[in-house]
């Protein structure tokens, strides 16, 4: 696993679209605090995500993601303490979600 790691991080194609992907999802995030006219968090960023399919697009849009699953799973990724955020397991909780 690490030989494939070191493979990874020297390869120019790879560290490209990790940059890239970087910059596409920093900048959503930049766009809905923006949008909120608030300074938000990420927590908050994936709350608002969760709650209206319009951004959850607008996401998938600009990082070149098909499905809300592999979307929601890119936040997961970026930072995997996500699910212990009190407000989003209120969310879940309290709510039913299907997605596309």
């Amino acid at each position: 696993m690490n030989i494939l790691n070191t493979i990874k991080d020297n390869d120019p194609v790879e560290r490209a679209y990790r940059d890239e992907y970087n910059h596409c999802f920093l900048s959503f995030c930049a766009f809905i605090c923006m949008l909120k006219n608030k300074k938000l968090n990420l927590p908050n960023i994936f709350l608002i995500m969760l709650q209206d399919d319009t951004i959850r697009s607008i996401f998938k849009e600009m990082c070149d993601i098909d499905t809300d699953y592999e979307a929601l799973k890119k936040f997961l990724e970026y930072d995997a303490t996500l699910h212990k955020s009190k407000y989003i397991k209120n969310f879940l909780d309290q709510n039913e979600l299907t997605f596309n």
